[in-house]
């Protein structure tokens, strides 16, 4: 029997059938703009050899991306979209990566991930898009043994475009800082979007007893 099919579902599958499997599917106006949040993703960790999730992975252009500059993560990718799983397995039929249709709120892994990363979820305004956020957060952070990142649109972007969600950062920064103090907010690379990094062990944990005696 077949997955029912949610308001954002819906929006893809449309996207894919009137664009393609290109960028523009995905609700990217340009290339240059997915690669620039796929570098402030790539800022969360090292990635080569590690387990690596991509949820709202889309076509694989994140792990193409990661190839493309000589990183072999183990990856695994998650998405909504049947048709958009349907084309990565297609175009990465290696036998090295693992493609699966499923919801970030409801799907079960077998094992923890490394490093979990989720590029514009949550950009589509479905009824249900914002409500979605801390839960799908606390989600993620929880099945990462080392970090997560996730980007948004940002509230302080100076133009809009129609359908698109907005958030603020404060907001998100709110939400993360609840679950780890070790956060960073990277919204630098474009004036509408920003990415969160979220991290299992702060790094003052990690030093020296000195050094923490220090901050102290």
């Amino acid at each position: 029997m077949s997955r029912p099919e949610s308001e954002t579902t819906r929006f893809y599958e449309s996207h894919v059938r009137r664009f393609g499997f290109g960028y523009r599917a995905l609700g990217f106006g340009r290339r240059s703009s997915q690669e620039k949040r796929f570098g402030a993703l790539a800022a969360l960790g090292d990635f080569d050899g590690a387990r690596v999730l991509d949820v709202g992975c889309g076509f694989g252009d994140f792990l193409a991306w990661l190839r493309a500059r000589g990183v072999q993560p183990r990856y695994t990718g998650l998405d909504l979209t049947e048709s958009m799983i349907a084309r990565c397995r297609k175009r990465f039929a290696d036998g090295e990566t693992r493609f699966l249709v499923g919801d970030a709120l409801s799907w079960r892994p077998e094992a923890e991930y490394d490093y979990v990363i989720a590029s514009g979820i949550f950009g589509y305004h479905a009824k249900d898009t914002r409500a979605r956020i801390q839960p799908t957060l606390e989600r993620l952070f929880g099945i990462t043994g080392t970090g997560l990142a996730v980007n948004f649109l940002s509230g302080c972007a100076p133009t809009r475009s129609p359908g698109r969600l907005y958030v603020h950062p404060a907001d998100v920064l709110q939400y993360a800082l609840r679950l780890t103090p070790a956060v960073r907010l990277d919204h630098t690379y474009m004036p509408n979007d920003f990415t969160l990094c979220m991290y299992k062990n702060p790094a003052w944990e990690q030093s020296q007893p000195q050094q923490r005696q220090d901050l102290s």
